[in-house]
């Protein structure tokens, strides 16, 4: 104790501690490593089931060979198909991706014939944007979106360069191009087609070199040709000659240098929390993407640097920057935040310990949490984890255990040192090594509790990752501090007053207390029995409360965010304007709501994806009817109400809307962990011989009576609305005798309608290459006649003339479309969805108020049940009573199932693999326990602290949820999530850690000859104050922890447990106990032990 190596060890553990807080990565949420990848194929011409039999089966069943490949979903549509390959959990995304194409392209001669062009697309989480941000324009008449592009195109190549950035896009606006734009009449008139047009340029606009030439004894280099540097070049191609006069495309063509045809449309207004008066700006935005590993707070500060840099010196004054994103900023205050909390919960800790102890003993209780935290830290820099919430909330929950085992050490080091039998030293040792055995053993029964953490499957998984690791790391490194570290320091600072004096634990006012309310109980065996019946009512009343729906159980619990989104799916054909114009009315009204900062809408355009959208494939939104809104809250420090309180207070007013549209909205909260495609996801399949037509007026079956189903909203299925198409039908014989192919036609009325690039133009000072396309005035587009104008040009020498004798070649015959056919109307095919090769229809709904186990528990229980009138209402049901009483029934030969996606297959997933860990870990410590105390009778009595803290849990959340408040009609419950399990499993190291050392100092008093009722009463006596201090700790250190929205379940858990599993342990051990071993010989001491 008088070695050098505790101040050193107490000096680095603070640096390493120190360093690894500043140079570890920071991130608001661990990182989930889910490989995924994208497989878009082209198959032109072909039907949806075409696609289905003949491309997506053939496709799926290769990929689905791929080793680690968990799902295979497909969609197949007319002329398109797309299959996502997702890999099972924490695979290695580069051997992932490698895999993926080695099967496709090591199978080319059995990919199907059909297939013109097919693209591998990566799916990772690092393509997620950390920092998004709007140009805007507060004067559209001389900048608007056109103009924005160009700014935001010219901006994002120097964010490129900034060190670390990933992917960095521009959305919204339309970029510069040189637009042809056709008059149909004038074609007609001058007998040219689009097929001239595209070949005049093709044959002009060039340029190749053509190596070296020497002249004058000098080497030059040799070009020939030259590509196109302006509209008027263009103006002046000839196209065509007709009687010997030339057609310039000036007149057959308007040509467009600059804004093309809009497509989509962008802008941001604010809303009262920032401005009191709404604009619509017109606006841009840029995401910008962070490398794997690199640090999201200093990624996002050097590029919002930047910003303000390029903001200042390049952008016109009415151009603006505001910062819809910034997961950089989140992550540092979220980090910063809990760093605080932290602090908090050191200092309160050391505090409460000062004031129950004394200073001195605070102080050496307290020197073994930094240096636990340091170890832990330093460690979680060298193996690669992130500091994240996760990771900080771990270190908040271990800290009542960190202080367990300095606390027991210095409250035995004091008992030992108001001997006055004993030197300081020998005193010092002794009490070391009375607890010695029990420390370390509660310190290895913790470590087996965290460990199967470790084992759990899915996305869940690596999010909880960091808690599994840092917790009993921490735990570790305290019990290391307890037997090194806090004896030498005890030695140094404690008084030496409490060297002195003879101490009897009887003689204190705790002793007298204890023994009072515990005699009683063990001299009367119906008084133990009678009490032991209460902890047993208590426990199963407590444990009832779930199957009662009093505590609703749910996986996720709702975050806290400054954003949410709006999802709007409009009728098909709608128009991306009508579809902007309803996006307006919905952020007319957002932006009047009090919290709310700014709203940015995307309509025919998909906004810039989040690890959720990522999941549900958001990014790929880009239809005419299809848009979004992001709502960026005012700050969680300005606002009374969290976000999900504030998205269902909204959600009726938002759905108005929408009904007035016939249109479907989604409210997407940022989940707090995995994402999900819709939180209740219903999936049916029928047999081999069941349509996919039947399959799909069956899910509509489910989606009515999920609309029946209370506090169940955002009711949708994967079925498409009609969508009605006009197909040119060829008159093939027609088409034949004018030489014409039916790939002419289809060409020449590809290009008139949705365009096509013909070239590029010479432009040096453009950021991207600048193409020239081709392409009908939308007013000509709009009318099937002006495209039956066109002309096409058959091939020469299909037709012949015979001239004296001679068969010669006819003119090359110029032909109309509308001689070639006509436009018949007809509905679009339905995609056709697959998953791990079945075909399926998925049914989503968001469960408002209620829990998505309860809604799925009630949907099945109504499943062929008997129709009745009396509909049982939401309060009266419960897990033992399910269903409203309203029935619904689905064919014999469809199968549905609840669990294969939504929040439903994580929370079964989850709670399945929690419920293992419990079981392994209940096990491990029991078989700990054994090896500790040699008994199994023993071992049994130390785990039953372990269900007294149920008693205290589950009747905790029922009270939080006695108090709780309905938001505007719904709901809004304290929900026990899956940290709260996480919480309660805790629970179980902490209280075997007490239960142990107190039967331990049950049988050391036993050893030396003390009578059974004394031993416990002493025993429970001496160890009381530790087990309080303990308790009291781990409950201060978790208050802060009520605070976050995400694990707060985890400290009520503990709260509530710890608070009732202390009271209950001091009164059960002894008394189950006593009943034991009362009458046995030894009571309860190993054999093994006796006979030394």
């Amino acid at each position: 104790m008088n070695s050098f190596f505790p101040p050193i060890l107490i000096l680095l553990t603070l640096l390493v501690g120190a360093a690894s807080l500043w140079l570890t990565p920071k991130e608001e949420d661990p990182q989930i490593v889910v490989p995924m990848a994208d497989v878009l194929i082209a198959a032109p011409g072909l039907s949806a089931k075409q696609i289905e039999k003949q491309v997506t089966e053939p496709l799926e069943k290769l990929v689905s060979q791929i080793d680690g490949v968990e799902y295979v979903y497909s969609s197949s549509m007319e002329g398109s198909a797309q299959i996502i390959v997702r890999y099972f959990v924490g695979e290695d995304r580069e051997g992932a991706l490698v895999k993926l194409y080695n099967k496709l392209y090591s199978n080319q001669d059995n990919i199907p014939a059909s297939i013109t062009n097919w693209i591998i697309k990566p799916v990772e989480i690092d393509d997620v944007p950390i920092v998004v941000a709007s140009l805007y324009s507060t004067s559209p008449d001389t900048i608007g979106s056109y103009e924005l592009r160009r700014l935001a195109e010219q901006t994002t190549q120097r964010l490129k360069a900034l060190d670390d950035t990933n992917i960095v896009n521009v959305l919204g606006g339309s970029p510069r191009q040189v637009e042809i734009i056709l008059d149909s009449n004038a074609m007609a008139s001058r007998q040219t087609t689009i097929e001239d047009l595209q070949n005049a340029i093709q044959l002009t606009n060039a340029k190749q070199d053509a190596g070296i030439t020497h002249q004058n004894g000098k080497v030059f280099k040799l070009e020939s040709g030259q590509f196109f540097q302006s509209a008027n070049e263009l103006n002046k191609l000839i196209v065509n000659v007709i009687n010997g006069k030339p057609v310039y495309l000036q007149d057959i063509a308007t040509i467009n240098d600059g804004e093309p045809e809009a497509e989509s449309d962008t802008w941001m207004q604010y809303g009262s929390a920032e401005r009191e008066v709404s604009q619509v700006y017109p606006a841009v935005f840029i995401s910008i993407a962070k490398q794997k590993g690199a640090n999201a707070v200093t990624v996002a500060q050097d590029v919002l640097d930047e910003l303000k840099l390029i903001q200042k010196t390049q952008f016109p004054d009415s151009v603006e920057v505001n910062i819809i994103r910034n997961y950089g900023q989140t992550a540092d205050s979220k980090v910063s935040n809990l760093i605080s909390s932290l602090g908090i919960s050191i200092l309160t800790v050391v505090v409460f310990i000062g004031l129950f102890l004394n200073w001195r003993s605070a102080i050496v209780v307290g020197i073994a949490i930094p240096i636990s935290y340091g170890a832990a830290l330093g460690l979680d820099l060298m193996l690669g984890y992130s500091i994240n919430r996760v990771t900080l909330f771990a270190l908040i929950l271990a800290l009542g255990l960190i202080v367990d085992d300095p606390i027991a050490s210095i409250d035995n080091i004091e008992r030992f040192l108001k001997r006055k039998d004993l030197t300081r030293s020998n005193a010092i040792v002794l009490a070391m090594a009375e607890i010695r055995s029990a420390l370390l053993m509660s310190t290895v029964a913790i470590v087996i509790v965290f460990t199967p953490m470790f084992f759990i499957t899915g996305m869940m998984g690596p999010y909880m990752a960091p808690l599994a690791f840092n917790v009993p790391i921490s735990v570790i490194f305290s019990t290391f501090v307890a037997f090194m570290i806090t004896p030498w320091l005890a030695k140094k600072i404690l008084n030496q007053a409490q060297d002195s004096g003879h101490y009897q634990i009887e003689n204190s006012l705790l002793f007298k207390w204890y023994e009072k309310l515990l005699a009683p109980l063990l001299n009367n065996k119906k008084y133990s029995w009678a009490f032991l019946a209460v902890v047993a009512f208590l426990f199963l009343a407590a444990a009832l409360l779930p199957a009662l729906r009093l505590v609703p159980l749910k996986l996720l619990p709702y975050d806290n965010k400054d954003e949410f989104q709006l999802v709007l799916n409009m009728p098909e054909q709608t128009s991306f304007v009508d579809t902007s114009n309803v996006l307006r009315e919905f952020s007319d009204h957002l932006v009047t709501v009090p919290e709310v900062a700014s709203v940015s809408a995307f309509s025919g355009i998909a906004s810039p994806m989040d690890f959720n959208g990522m999941v549900r494939h958001y990014f790929m939104r880009s239809q005419p009817n299809q848009g979004e809104l992001r709502v960026v809250l005012a700050a969680k420090n300005r606002r009374q109400h969290q976000s999900h309180e504030i998205v269902t207070r909204l959600r009726d007013e938002l759905q108005a809307i929408a009904d007035k549209h016939s249109a479907h909205i989604e409210l997407v909260e940022v989940p707090p962990g995995p994402p999900v495609v819709a939180t209740i996801t219903a999936e049916l399949y029928g047999k081999e011989t069941t349509s996919y037509e039947y399959l799909q007026t069956q899910a509509l079956v489910v989606a009515e009576r999920l609309k029946r189903e209370d506090s169940v909203r955002e009711v949708d299925t994967s079925i498409q609305g009609q969508y009605e198409r006009w197909q040119f039908v060829v008159d093939r014989e027609k088409a034949a005798l004018s030489g014409i192919s039916v790939n002419d036609i289809n060409q020449t009325i590809s290009a008139a309608n949705q365009g096509l690039t013909l070239g590029y133009m010479e432009a040096e000072r453009e950021v991207n290459p600048l193409p020239i396309s081709v392409r009908l005035a939308s007013s000509d587009r709009d009318q099937l006649d002006k495209l039956l104008s066109l002309y096409v040009r058959g091939q020469a020498g299909i037709n012949k003339y015979e001239i004296q004798g001679s068969l010669i070649d006819a003119p090359q015959p110029l032909v109309q479309l509308s001689e070639l056919g006509k436009f018949v109307k007809s509905q679009v095919q339905q995609p056709i969805f697959h998953k791990n090769l079945k075909p399926v229809v998925y049914v989503y709904a968001e469960p408002v108020g209620r829990v998505p186990g309860e809604i799925v528990a009630d949907m099945f229980a109504d499943q062929d049940a008997p129709v009745t009138d009396n509909r049982t209402p939401v309060e009266d049901r419960n897990y033992f009573n399910n269903g409203a009483n309203d029935s619904w029934s689905l064919d014999k030969d469809i199968h549905i199932v609840w669990s294969g996606e939504g929040e439903w297959k994580i929370t079964i997933d989850v709670f399945r693999d929690l419920g293992i860990a419990f079981g392994v870990a209940l096990v491990g410590v029991f078989i700990v326990m054994l090896i500790q105390t040699g008994l199994p009778m023993v071992s049994g009595i130390i785990m039953l602290a372990i269900p007294l803290s149920v008693i205290g849990i589950m009747p905790g959340f029922w009270i939080l949820n006695s108090l709780g408040e309905n938001i505007s009609g719904y709901s809004n419950p304290a929900l026990f999530t899956a940290t709260a399990m996480i919480g309660m499993i805790a629970l179980a190291g902490i209280v075997v850690r007490n239960s142990l050392v107190l039967v331990e100092f049950i049988q050391q008093s036993l050893k030396e000859g003390m009578p059974l009722q004394e031993a416990l009463i002493k025993s429970g006596a001496v160890r009381m104050r530790p087990i309080l201090l303990t308790a009291g700790t781990t409950l201060l250190g978790n208050i802060v922890i009520t605070l976050d929205p995400i694990f707060n379940g985890l400290a009520w858990a503990v709260i509530f447990g710890i608070t009732a599993s202390t009271v209950f342990t001091l009164l059960v051990i002894p008394i189950v106990y006593n009943l034991a071993y009362k009458n046995v010989e030894g009571h309860g001491l190993p054999q093994i032990k006796e006979e030394k």
